[in-house]
């Protein structure tokens, strides 16, 4: 929705930026499949850690990050999903394990394009789901 709002094709992504402990313990790979993430190459997402905190820090010591950090925030752009005409129709689709739109990953290989395809994890076969009633 971010990038069809901004006109973002998925060619012009430089990187991938994940902060917050939300990344340290991701794998990439398994979010590109259920389409947590774009489907770009790994070495294009970048793990930047706090950066909430660091930025904080950053605009204390320094009067220059601080002003950086104002001209940063006067020109960002606010986009409201819930008002955005394709955001319900888009989180649907994106509820399904893997995502509906399987043309969005292409390195997924089909795997998850085909539905018997059964993998083994510690617990055993792993199936394929969709979204829990």
């Amino acid at each position: 929705v971010l990038m069809e709002a901004t006109q973002t094709k998925l060619g012009d992504l430089d990187t991938v930026f994940l902060a917050g402990g939300f990344g340290n313990f991701l794998n990439v790979q398994h979010a590109v499949a259920i389409g947590m993430l774009p489907d770009v190459p790994v070495e294009r997402i970048r793990f930047v850690g706090n950066t909430s905190i660091a930025g904080a820090k950053m605009a204390l010591l320094s009067r220059e990050a601080f002003q950086r950090a104002e001209e940063i925030a006067a020109s960002m752009t606010y986009l409201d999903l819930m008002s955005h005409t394709g955001y319900m129709e888009e989180f649907i689709r994106a509820k399904f394990l893997p995502h509906t739109d399987l043309s969005l990953f292409p390195s997924d290989h089909g795997k998850a394009s085909d539905p018997g395809i059964e993998e083994t994890g510690p617990m055993g076969p792993i199936r394929p789901i969709g979204p829990m009633s």
